[in-house]
């Protein structure tokens, strides 16, 4: 039964972040109309990097010949308007399925911290993505890249994927109940189903990474059921029968442990699957481990719907400086390129940006001097000077 199921997540649940895709799929694409992405800027420094962005997709569609990509820009997409999100945001998404999204400033505190949005209460806009359209998986890779300067991993090659369960753990939206005047209570909230999805999703993703590496995957589940033994021991009890069923490698970490460990030596670990509060934890790790937030990608997919964004928060203390960095918006709107079949222009973004990176052009945040507009430049330059087959 497992078998079937993971095999259907490799088939179809994975399909989102096929890495490749058929040639006639390809001369289908080619020959139709553009696709259509709906785009929310966020706030902060969200508006820049959104534009970044976009403009190294476009570069990178147009010198492979293949169809473009129609961006439906919708404003409104914060706090400013006192909502968060609207009913027109959602009804959007629904609509057009593919969102690429900036990042956006949450209200921290006990106060104004709570959105409603379909007759439901969620902690943040960004939730209500997540939950209302069954967006369950957060995908980030993390990859090492060859800089002008030493960093603590240089010569180290880390490669690693994280596969952060979306939608219930400590984020479910629960509310949080004042049990007295002093004590505040959460609720930790991990169900069968989903401990299932997340793990078959990420089995699913080993065996393509395992497919095109030609060399075994490990898959690491990340829990703390030497503490929550009953919540976190549900999510392995799934994990460990999705690893079976794959005929993958397999192994168990308490989350404290993991993190020691990415800090150590993180080339021993290959793909991470984790409940969503550990997963939080562990992908923003990662991103210290390789240099920077900056470099993540991030997707959030579902069976229907996938949204796209940066790893990293809003920054509002450099907005309109110029000097974000783009290359986690880029990187992730190379995984969008990937989703709607377009891998050979996703993987020359990707060739890009580490180019781009390995000649010294890269923002104050990796120990640069470049702009956010330098740094686009001089990724655009690096496509417009590739092949790209298709």
């Amino acid at each position: 039964q497992y078998a079937g199921r993971v095999e259907a997540h490799a088939r179809s649940l994975a399909r989102p972040m096929l890495l490749r895709t058929s040639a006639r799929h390809r001369q289908k694409c080619t020959a139709s109309p553009a696709r259509d992405v709906l785009v929310f800027d966020g706030d902060g420094v969200g508006p820049e990097i959104i534009t970044a962005a976009r403009r190294v997709a476009d570069a990178a569609l147009s010198v492979a010949g293949v169809r473009g990509i129609r961006w439906i820009e919708m404003d409104g997409y914060g706090y400013d308007n006192g909502l968060g999100v609207t009913e027109a945001h959602l009804e959007a998404f629904g609509e057009v399925g593919v969102l690429l999204k900036g990042p956006l400033s949450i209200p921290a505190g006990t106060s104004g911290s709570v959105i409603e949005a379909r007759g439901q209460a969620f902690t943040s806009a960004n939730q209500a993505l997540r939950q209302l359209f069954g967006l369950y998986a957060n995908v980030r890779p993390a990859r090492s890249y060859a800089l002008p300067w030493p960093t603590r991993f240089g010569d180290v090659a880390v490669d690693l994927l994280i596969v952060r369960e979306n939608t219930e753990d400590l984020y479910c939206g629960a509310p949080e109940v004042w049990v007295d005047k002093d004590t505040c209570q959460a609720t930790k909230r991990i169900s069968r189903g989903a401990s299932a999805r997340i793990a078959e999703y990420a089995c699913a993703l080993a065996l393509q990474r395992q497919a095109e590496r030609g060399a075994p995957s490990l898959v690491t589940a990340v829990h703390k059921a030497n503490v929550c033994k009953q919540s976190d021991g549900l999510f392995l009890e799934e994990a460990r029968k999705a690893a079976s069923a794959a005929g993958l490698r397999y192994e168990e970490a308490l989350v404290d442990s993991l993190c020691a460990g990415l800090v150590l030596q993180p080339q021993a670990y290959d793909v991470l699957v984790a409940p969503n509060c550990w997963g939080d934890i562990v992908s923003d790790l990662a991103g210290g481990v390789v240099g920077s937030l900056g470099l993540l990608g991030s997707a959030n997919v579902g069976a229907s719907h996938a949204l796209f964004e940066a790893a990293h928060g809003s920054a509002p203390d450099i907005a309109g400086c110029g000097v974000a960095n783009p290359a986690s918006m880029m990187l992730s709107a190379a995984m969008l390129m990937r989703h709607v079949g377009e891998a050979p222009a996703a993987d020359a973004v990707e060739r890009a940006i580490a180019a781009a990176l390995a000649e010294g052009c890269a923002t104050v945040d990796l120990g640069g001097a470049a702009s956010t507009g330098d740094f686009t430049d001089a990724v655009i330059a690096e496509i417009e000077q590739s092949t790209i087959n298709t």
